[in-house]
């Protein structure tokens, strides 16, 4: 086979999460801030092969079937759309936490996405954007690598620069997934509906001066409020952090990953040291910060 690509797909957190309407499909609409992550990240290899179709493998998956990832997916869909004869070979270098909210699947489509169309050339943006959003709610994001506003069930995206000096992030996988049809199913009915929204000058604003911003409206999620009810852990974790500097803790997407914003890159890997040597610090609990799995 022959390396066509090598294609990293990044991970994300959800700054802010507010579910504003349950639609009639069985989706929500939401009004959610999607901020990329640099690391950790899923490596793609894209390879040409001999035969027809799209085969697929992943160390950390052995003997998953194909047709079930939705990399393989994502390029079924993007030969379709370009009329290609599809030969390719998908590997899979999991870095991401599985079913953890920070959107390791709808990254790995995008990055196909990306780097078949880097390859062939074969579609526009729109087009790209119209593949993503049938794969995932999220895929589109991922096209994007940049921070951003989205509402609608994700799809409907608005640049969201945020200026001035971004806090240090430390992402916490607590060593267990959580679905998103779970998340969804237990959302409470007082938590869904609009509000004021935000803006990214409320977010440089809080992170210029962190003692007076109102981290619980800015880093809400509307998703969380059943895992802190359903998982002690994730309560225990989010006292750990912000006993240790931290400014906030808040759920990623539909979790069950934590992330935590720190004031600079220091007070982030002592935390994260910390939380490694704890009781917490299992073998199953993933600590992420500073460019470093701790």
């Amino acid at each position: 086979m022959k390396l066509l690509v090598s294609a990293s797909a990044n991970g994300k957190i959800n700054l802010r999460l507010k579910v504003t309407a349950r639609r009639p499909d069985g989706y929500h609409d939401l009004d959610t801030v999607f901020y990329p992550l640099d690391f950790p990240a899923d490596e793609i290899l894209l390879y040409e092969k001999d035969s027809g179709g799209v085969s697929f493998d992943c160390e950390a998956f052995p003997g998953i079937p194909a047709e079930n990832n939705l990399a393989v997916r994502a390029a079924l869909c993007y030969a379709e759309r370009a009329g290609i004869a599809p030969d390719w070979h998908i590997t899979l270098d999991k870095k991401l936490p599985v079913a953890a909210g920070v959107g390791g699947g709808s990254s790995d489509a995008a990055a196909v996405l990306r780097a078949l169309n880097d390859i062939y050339g074969k579609l526009n943006e729109v087009e790209l954007s119209d593949i993503a959003v049938k794969l995932g709610a999220d895929v589109p994001f991922f096209l994007k690598k940049r921070p951003m506003r989205a509402t609608g069930i994700g799809e409907k995206l608005i640049d969201f620069e945020l200026s001035g000096k971004m806090p240090e992030i430390l992402l916490v996988y607590p060593g267990f997934p959580v679905s998103a049809k779970w998340a969804y199913q237990h959302l409470e009915t007082q938590y869904i509906g609009p509000d004021a929204g935000v803006s990214a000058d409320d977010y440089s604003r809080a992170f210029a001066e962190p003692d007076k911003a109102d981290w619980e409206y800015l880093v809400r999620n509307d998703l969380a409020f059943a895992l802190w009810k359903k998982f002690p852990l994730c309560t225990l974790l989010k006292k750990f952090m912000l006993a240790r500097k931290a400014w906030t803790v808040q759920v990623s997407g539909s979790g069950s990953s934590l992330f935590a914003l720190f004031p600079d890159k220091g007070s982030a890997a002592e935390c994260a040291g910390e939380l490694r040597k704890s009781d917490f610090g299992n073998p199953y609990t993933r600590i992420f910060t500073g460019g470093k799995e701790w």
